[in-house]
């Protein structure tokens, strides 16, 4: 079993889910005693949300290649970027330290080809939403047709994952505004939700919609988990 070099702490709360969730699969395949081989650089996430907030992606893009290296340095034979926006720097980071970046959106692409889709919506960031990182990943690499909400709703999604959410704070208003996106899209269309942000585990379930949830979180844990027995 090969080791994974976690970059956490953007937000601590989506970090330790995937601690327990890419334990928890190890122990399922493997038994006995066996939990993973784990390396974690966790960020103070104040760390990387200020100069986010203040335009410098230079310096958040910097601190997240510095800390890919040292994994790299402490035996990691793999990266685990634990957040969705940063994978805008997933080929920075491979380069820093010259490992494999097991990329979040490769798993649910997966998971959402298994299950026969061919057209989804993606909630998260506006920069996820609106870049090419994810989408055109989904749409290039994989042939998905990929949704989004409309501009003014993208800006107050934005607004509650950068406010609200990293405190896991979920108000009903914030509960509405992702259950009536979910179902705009899926009147347009949609068969699948991608959870697009590490913290939308904790505003939409399975049972809050009518399509299959495709939470990226998990399936990123889980697939990583599983190369690393596989590897």
């Amino acid at each position: 079993m090969r080791t994974l070099g976690l970059l956490g702490g953007m937000t601590y709360h989506a970090t330790a889910t995937y601690y327990t969730t890419i334990n928890d699969h190890v122990q399922e395949k493997l038994g006995g005693k066996n939990s993973a081989k784990i390396l974690l650089h966790s960020f103070n996430y104040s760390d990387i949300i200020t100069p986010w907030q203040a335009g410098n992606r230079d310096a958040v893009r910097d601190q997240l290649c510095d800390a890919a290296v040292g994994l790299q340095r402490g035996g990691a034979a793999a990266i685990v970027l634990c957040v969705n926006t940063n994978h805008m720097w997933a080929e920075d980071i491979e380069r820093a330290s010259g490992l494999p970046l097991l990329h979040i959106i490769d798993f649910s692409a997966a998971a959402i080809q298994k299950a026969g889709l061919t057209k989804v919506a993606l909630l998260g960031t506006k920069v996820t939403m609106e870049g090419d990182f994810i989408r055109g990943r989904l749409e290039k690499k994989f042939g998905l047709e990929v949704l989004l909400p409309d501009e003014e709703v993208r800006q107050k999604m934005d607004d509650l994952i950068f406010q609200e959410l990293p405190h896991k704070i979920v108000t009903d208003s914030c509960k509405t505004l992702y259950m009536d996106t979910v179902k705009e899209l899926v009147s347009r269309g949609a068969q699948g939700i991608i959870l697009g942000c590490t913290e939308l585990q904790f505003v939409l379930k399975p049972e809050d919609v009518e399509v299959p949830l495709f939470d990226t979180v998990a399936l990123h844990a889980r697939g990583a988990a599983q190369w690393a027995i596989d590897n």
